[in-house]
């Protein structure tokens, strides 16, 4: 039996703990605040996913002890906060850890896989990649879902898919790494664009063309980075794109939504109380397109609205009325 430890205990954390155990591994789910874990063991609910409970089985701890003898270790945690929580952390030199986070850092630029790395010393054959098209209120109820494990140590992915896999969740594999991490960050930004628009009053016509038109910015930045082309038109790009864009669950697009009310990113950030890791990509996304001469206007606009008061109406206008080009340029 596979000792697995799940870090972090947001809706994301807690499905994949029942999907794990339920494949027969011996899961621990961890949460810095202990206050937390007691209201989770007590209830054997999570507060953002109503129809979900916990099988007894799941350890829950929010006790550091359990972290130096997982086989496996799965990183549920904001973007912007896993530095911080491991320079705090000691594994062992031959753990495997599994990044579930979709985001880039803003102050280093750097993808989830790549601090980890910086703060643990791993090998990169020892982390990969969770991501695709996977709400965590739809994998907690076994709504059959398809997900991508991605790493440059294609026996550590093939572990994770038996790992996960089961009648209704899928996973695949995929050794672009950094496809699919890029992927998964950038798609939070246009989540935002698609909730703004949502928010002036537009309609499918609208988030249809964002979905396309933001899948080809990814894309061409991806390809200046090294990332293969494929990937974008498969789970982690498309898929988890056209997932978030849609769906009433997508934190960004809700996030995008009253932003496109009126309101402004800040007001809304304060109002909230679940992490919009977009607004945060958004920022490091802005430098990086920048530094590397890379055409994303769509991106581009949605840090203006954030981070420079750009009237979001202005901004469609702005993007409507570009020089006219190819599709395909």
């Amino acid at each position: 039996m596979n000792k697995v430890l799940v870090i972090g205990a947001g809706a994301w954390g807690c499905a994949i703990s029942s999907a794990l155990h339920a494949n027969g591994n011996d899961v621990t789910l961890y949460h810095y605040k202990k206050d937390f874990i007691e209201i989770l063991s007590s209830t054997k609910k999570h507060p953002s996913l109503p129809n979900f409970n916990f099988n007894d089985e799941i350890k829950l701890t929010s006790s550091t002890e359990c972290f130096v003898d997982a086989d496996y270790v799965f990183i549920a945690i904001p973007t912007q906060s896993i530095r911080f929580f491991l320079k705090n952390a000691d594994f062992d030199p031959n753990t495997n850890i599994i990044s579930l986070s979709k985001g880039i850092e803003k102050e280093t630029y750097k993808l989830p896989s790549q601090i980890i790395q910086d703060c643990t010393k791993l090998d990169e054959s020892n982390i990969c990649a969770l991501s695709g098209p996977s709400h965590a209120e739809e994998v907690s109820c076994n709504i059959p879902t398809t997900v991508v494990v991605a790493g440059p140590n294609m026996t550590l992915n093939r572990n994770i898919q038996k790992l996960l896999s089961s009648t209704y969740l899928r996973a695949y594999s995929n050794s672009d790494l950094i496809g699919v991490e890029l992927a998964g960050a950038i798609k939070n930004v246009i989540s935002i664009a698609s909730g703004i628009c949502i928010g002036l009053g537009f309609g499918d016509n609208t988030t249809a063309a964002l979905i396309t038109r933001g899948i080809n910015e990814i894309a061409r930045l991806g390809r200046t980075l090294g990332a293969e082309e494929s990937t974008f038109y498969g789970l982690a790009g498309i898929g988890d794109l056209s997932v978030t864009a849609f769906s009433k669950h997508s934190r960004n697009r809700n996030f995008g939504i009253e932003v496109g009310k009126g309101k402004s990113a800040i007001e809304v950030i304060r109002e909230t109380n679940s992490t919009v890791e977009g607004y945060f990509t958004s920022e490091a996304l802005h430098s990086i397109s920048i530094d590397n001469n890379v055409e994303m206007p769509i991106s581009q606009s949605i840090y203006k609205i954030l981070y420079e008061n750009l009237s979001p109406k202005q901004a469609i206008l702005d993007l409507m009325t570009r020089d006219l080009t190819h599709e395909n340029n």
